[in-house]
Protein backbone atom coordinates (compact mmCIF):
# COMPACT_ATOMS: atom_id res chain seq x y z
CA UNK A 1 0.00 0.00 0.00
CA UNK A 2 2.61 2.22 1.45
CA UNK A 3 4.62 1.96 -2.95
CA UNK A 4 1.11 2.60 -4.75
CA UNK A 5 1.36 6.39 -5.63
CA UNK A 6 4.27 4.92 -6.91
CA UNK A 7 2.48 2.90 -9.67
CA UNK A 8 -0.44 5.03 -10.28
CA UNK A 9 -0.90 8.74 -11.96
CA UNK A 10 -2.63 11.50 -10.56
CA UNK A 11 -6.23 11.87 -12.38
CA UNK A 12 -5.93 15.36 -14.26
CA UNK A 13 -8.71 17.00 -11.70
CA UNK A 14 -6.04 16.39 -9.18
CA UNK A 15 -9.11 14.74 -7.29
CA UNK A 16 -7.48 11.12 -6.98
CA UNK A 17 -4.92 8.49 -8.47
CA UNK A 18 -5.81 6.32 -11.56
CA UNK A 19 -4.90 2.53 -11.96
CA UNK A 20 -5.99 -0.35 -13.68
CA UNK A 21 -3.95 -2.22 -16.72
CA UNK A 22 -4.61 0.81 -19.10
CA UNK A 23 -2.75 3.20 -16.92
CA UNK A 24 0.16 3.10 -18.26
CA UNK A 25 1.99 1.63 -14.92
CA UNK A 26 2.18 -1.75 -16.00
CA UNK A 27 5.21 -2.73 -14.39
CA UNK A 28 4.99 -3.05 -10.51
CA UNK A 29 7.16 -6.38 -10.65
CA UNK A 30 9.91 -4.63 -11.49
CA UNK A 31 10.32 -2.30 -8.13
CA UNK A 32 13.20 -4.27 -6.16
CA UNK A 33 10.53 -3.04 -2.81
CA UNK A 34 7.90 -5.60 -3.92
CA UNK A 35 10.29 -7.89 -5.03
CA UNK A 36 8.88 -10.52 -2.11
CA UNK A 37 5.55 -10.27 -3.19
CA UNK A 38 6.55 -11.78 -6.78
CA UNK A 39 8.37 -14.11 -5.40
CA UNK A 40 5.56 -15.55 -3.47
CA UNK A 41 3.24 -14.70 -6.85
CA UNK A 42 5.55 -17.07 -8.42
CA UNK A 43 5.60 -19.91 -6.30
CA UNK A 44 1.67 -19.57 -6.30
CA UNK A 45 1.63 -20.35 -9.81
CA UNK A 46 4.47 -22.98 -9.77
CA UNK A 47 1.73 -24.34 -7.41
CA UNK A 48 -1.22 -23.82 -9.10
CA UNK A 49 0.35 -25.70 -12.34
CA UNK A 50 1.97 -28.43 -9.86
CA UNK A 51 -1.86 -28.94 -9.42
CA UNK A 52 -2.47 -29.33 -12.99
CA UNK A 53 0.22 -32.15 -13.39
CA UNK A 54 2.11 -29.47 -15.73
CA UNK A 55 5.84 -30.06 -16.09
CA UNK A 56 7.20 -27.03 -14.52
CA UNK A 57 10.74 -27.67 -15.19
CA UNK A 58 10.58 -27.28 -18.71
CA UNK A 59 9.24 -23.39 -18.46
CA UNK A 60 9.96 -20.39 -16.91
CA UNK A 61 7.51 -18.18 -15.25
CA UNK A 62 7.81 -15.15 -16.33
CA UNK A 63 5.80 -12.21 -15.10
CA UNK A 64 5.21 -9.72 -17.79
CA UNK A 65 2.68 -7.32 -16.89
CA UNK A 66 1.50 -5.72 -12.97
CA UNK A 67 -0.67 -3.37 -12.09
CA UNK A 68 -3.11 -1.79 -9.28
CA UNK A 69 -6.81 -2.29 -9.74
CA UNK A 70 -8.49 -0.20 -7.17
CA UNK A 71 -12.35 0.41 -8.03
CA UNK A 72 -15.10 2.14 -5.61
CA UNK A 73 -18.99 1.87 -4.94
CA UNK A 74 -19.33 3.26 -8.62
CA UNK A 75 -17.50 1.20 -10.78
CA UNK A 76 -17.84 -2.26 -12.03
CA UNK A 77 -14.67 -3.99 -13.97
CA UNK A 78 -16.42 -5.51 -17.05
CA UNK A 79 -16.03 -8.84 -18.14
CA UNK A 80 -12.80 -9.51 -19.90
CA UNK A 81 -9.96 -11.62 -20.76
CA UNK A 82 -6.11 -10.74 -21.36
CA UNK A 83 -5.67 -13.28 -24.56
CA UNK A 84 -1.95 -12.37 -24.52
CA UNK A 85 -0.67 -14.27 -21.86
CA UNK A 86 -1.10 -17.46 -20.51
CA UNK A 87 -1.91 -16.96 -16.71
CA UNK A 88 -3.34 -14.48 -14.99
CA UNK A 89 -3.52 -13.73 -11.39
CA UNK A 90 -5.05 -11.37 -8.76
CA UNK A 91 -3.69 -10.51 -5.16
CA UNK A 92 -6.41 -8.59 -2.83
CA UNK A 93 -4.92 -5.87 -0.65
CA UNK A 94 -8.01 -4.04 0.91
CA UNK A 95 -11.07 -5.43 0.95
CA UNK A 96 -13.96 -4.23 2.46
CA UNK A 97 -16.93 -5.33 3.71
CA UNK A 98 -19.45 -6.44 0.80
CA UNK A 99 -16.62 -5.77 -1.76
CA UNK A 100 -16.84 -6.68 -5.18
CA UNK A 101 -16.53 -10.36 -6.43
CA UNK A 102 -14.78 -11.54 -9.00
CA UNK A 103 -17.32 -13.61 -11.39
CA UNK A 104 -15.55 -15.95 -14.27
CA UNK A 105 -17.58 -16.77 -17.12
CA UNK A 106 -17.70 -19.12 -20.35
CA UNK A 107 -19.59 -19.01 -23.40
CA UNK A 108 -21.77 -21.63 -22.36
CA UNK A 109 -21.70 -25.05 -20.02
CA UNK A 110 -19.70 -27.85 -21.21
CA UNK A 111 -23.40 -29.24 -19.47
CA UNK A 112 -25.90 -27.83 -22.38
CA UNK A 113 -27.33 -30.27 -24.43
CA UNK A 114 -27.64 -28.15 -27.14
CA UNK A 115 -27.23 -24.60 -28.47
CA UNK A 116 -28.88 -22.19 -26.18
CA UNK A 117 -30.69 -24.33 -23.72
CA UNK A 118 -29.02 -22.93 -20.98
CA UNK A 119 -29.23 -19.17 -22.40
CA UNK A 120 -31.51 -16.36 -20.75
CA UNK A 121 -34.74 -16.52 -22.10
CA UNK A 122 -35.60 -13.86 -25.29
CA UNK A 123 -37.62 -13.05 -27.55
CA UNK A 124 -36.17 -15.47 -29.97
CA UNK A 125 -34.97 -17.97 -27.28
CA UNK A 126 -36.81 -19.41 -24.45
CA UNK A 127 -34.49 -20.88 -21.99
CA UNK A 128 -35.08 -24.33 -20.33
CA UNK A 129 -33.49 -23.36 -17.13
CA UNK A 130 -35.48 -24.31 -13.97
CA UNK A 131 -33.62 -22.97 -11.78
CA UNK A 132 -29.70 -21.96 -11.74
CA UNK A 133 -27.12 -24.09 -10.20
CA UNK A 134 -23.59 -24.61 -10.84
CA UNK A 135 -24.08 -27.19 -13.59
CA UNK A 136 -26.12 -25.08 -16.10
CA UNK A 137 -24.75 -21.71 -15.70
CA UNK A 138 -22.25 -20.41 -17.51
CA UNK A 139 -20.93 -17.88 -14.91
CA UNK A 140 -19.35 -18.26 -11.29
CA UNK A 141 -19.07 -15.75 -9.00
CA UNK A 142 -15.64 -16.12 -6.29
CA UNK A 143 -16.50 -13.59 -2.96
CA UNK A 144 -12.51 -13.17 -2.14
CA UNK A 145 -10.74 -12.21 1.25
CA UNK A 146 -8.07 -9.73 1.78
CA UNK A 147 -4.74 -11.63 1.56
CA UNK A 148 -6.11 -13.69 -1.06
CA UNK A 149 -4.04 -14.71 -4.55
CA UNK A 150 -6.41 -16.22 -7.49
CA UNK A 151 -4.57 -17.64 -10.81
CA UNK A 152 -6.47 -18.59 -13.44
CA UNK A 153 -6.02 -18.48 -17.36
CA UNK A 154 -5.55 -15.66 -19.07
CA UNK A 155 -8.29 -16.75 -21.69
CA UNK A 156 -10.67 -16.86 -18.97
CA UNK A 157 -13.71 -14.12 -19.08
CA UNK A 158 -14.02 -12.39 -15.88
CA UNK A 159 -15.36 -9.02 -14.14
CA UNK A 160 -16.59 -8.10 -11.41
CA UNK A 161 -20.06 -8.05 -9.61
CA UNK A 162 -21.45 -5.84 -7.16
CA UNK A 163 -22.06 -7.93 -3.88
CA UNK A 164 -23.26 -4.91 -1.45
CA UNK A 165 -22.19 -1.07 -0.40
CA UNK A 166 -18.54 -0.54 0.28
CA UNK A 167 -19.45 3.47 1.23
CA UNK A 168 -16.37 5.18 0.91
CA UNK A 169 -14.22 2.43 0.78
CA UNK A 170 -12.09 0.70 -2.28
CA UNK A 171 -11.22 -2.98 -3.40
CA UNK A 172 -7.90 -2.04 -3.83
CA UNK A 173 -5.63 -5.17 -5.50
CA UNK A 174 -2.75 -5.99 -7.55
CA UNK A 175 -3.02 -7.64 -10.87
CA UNK A 176 -1.00 -9.09 -13.41
CA UNK A 177 -0.36 -11.70 -16.60
CA UNK A 178 2.24 -14.41 -16.72
CA UNK A 179 3.79 -16.05 -19.55
CA UNK A 180 5.32 -19.47 -19.29
CA UNK A 181 8.75 -19.64 -21.77
CA UNK A 182 10.08 -22.85 -22.65
CA UNK A 183 13.95 -22.91 -21.12
CA UNK A 184 15.13 -26.02 -23.01
CA UNK A 185 17.71 -25.61 -25.79
CA UNK A 186 16.26 -27.89 -28.31
CA UNK A 187 12.31 -27.24 -27.68
CA UNK A 188 10.38 -29.40 -29.83
CA UNK A 189 6.69 -28.20 -29.67
CA UNK A 190 4.56 -27.01 -32.03
CA UNK A 191 2.68 -24.44 -29.94
CA UNK A 192 3.89 -22.29 -26.65
CA UNK A 193 6.43 -19.73 -26.48
CA UNK A 194 10.09 -20.10 -27.24
CA UNK A 195 13.11 -18.31 -25.66
CA UNK A 196 12.66 -14.35 -26.10
CA UNK A 197 16.73 -14.52 -26.62
CA UNK A 198 16.30 -16.86 -30.05
CA UNK A 199 13.94 -13.93 -31.36
CA UNK A 200 15.11 -11.73 -34.31
CA UNK A 201 13.26 -8.15 -35.47
CA UNK A 202 13.30 -7.33 -38.83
Amino acid sequence: MERMPEHCIVHESGSGLITGESSGKVYLHTDEALAPLFRFVARCIASYLDQLSYDTSRVTINIVKTWISATDNKTVTPVHAHATSHLSFVYYMNMPKEADAIAFQIQSSPNEPYYGAFSESTHRQRSMVIQRNTLNSNQAVMPVEEGQLLVFPSHLHHGTVKMGDMGSDQRIAVAGDVLLVFNEPAPNYATGVFDPRTWRSF
